[in-house]
């Protein structure tokens, strides 16, 4: 499971872990820098909870800076299993004349403000797995989907770009968005919302695409089906002078 940390974005404070049947659990940081929660339950159990509450303030800059060796993001260039085009996004990224667009910004820009217009919000259409060529055939989905279909058009013009997972003011579940690598920093776009990440966003975790960052990841032993819930509360409070 990831944790929220400090970016140059957000500051995370009175952070409350609890995991039930869990007593002992670590905390490390996996290759993408994430925060990674992580244990191992030994008893029989049909079930578990993990519960974590903390204060983080958010919108303290607009981007974050991008310090590391040049040659790590071109990871972040390469399409995966879940972001390659097919024919049906390749003819899309042509009809968005992102020539006439020299700057990353510009260009990240544009691809978030078409997507919004021309993908349709709706849950239960795709899959959990759905690569980004599938579900703009279908024309439909959730964030995760906005978030694929905008990957794949950034990273077939050359822009590294990442799949970010995080809370929205507002919202009852996590929400996923882009960041992508401009001017030599990283901007938040919000395809599905179509809006630039500002404070009513908590970061959590990033990666290639979902599969990276998942909120919650695990596996366990035994004859047994497993049904995961998840529920994310995010209130706003106004700090006073």
């Amino acid at each position: 499971m990831f944790l929220p940390q400090d970016t140059a974005r957000q500051k995370i404070t009175d952070l409350n872990i609890s995991v039930s049947g869990c007593e002992n659990y670590s905390i490390t940081n996996d290759s993408f820098n994430n925060k990674k929660l992580y244990g191992l339950i030994k008893e029989p159990h049909n079930n578990f909870k993990v519960s974590i509450s903390g204060t983080a303030e958010s919108g303290i800059g607009i981007f974050d800076e991008y310090f590391d060796d040049p040659y790590r993001f071109l990871i972040l260039k390469a399409q995966t299993d879940l972001t390659r085009p097919g024919e049906k996004l390749n003819e899309y990224r042509k009809s968005l004349h992102l020539n006439e667009f020299y700057a990353p910004y510009d260009k990240s820009l544009h691809i978030m403000r078409s997507l919004h217009d021309t993908f349709q919000y709706n849950s239960g259409i795709t899959e959990v797995h759905e690569t980004a060529e599938n579900a703009f055939t279908l024309g439909k989905g959730v964030c995760q989907d906005y978030t694929h279909i905008m990957l794949s058009i950034l990273r077939s013009e050359g822009i590294p770009a990442r799949y970010v997972v995080g809370m929205m003011l507002g919202e009852g579940s996590s929400h996923a968005w882009v960041e992508a690598l401009c001017r030599g920093y990283w901007y938040g776009f919000d395809p599905t919302n179509n809006k630039l990440v500002n404070d009513e966003y908590i970061r959590v975790s990033c990666g290639r695409d979902s599969s990276d960052c998942s909120v919650i990841k695990g596996s366990f032993y035994g004859f047994t089906q497993q049904d995961q819930k998840e529920a994310v509360n995010v209130e706003e409070i106004i700090a006073k002078d």
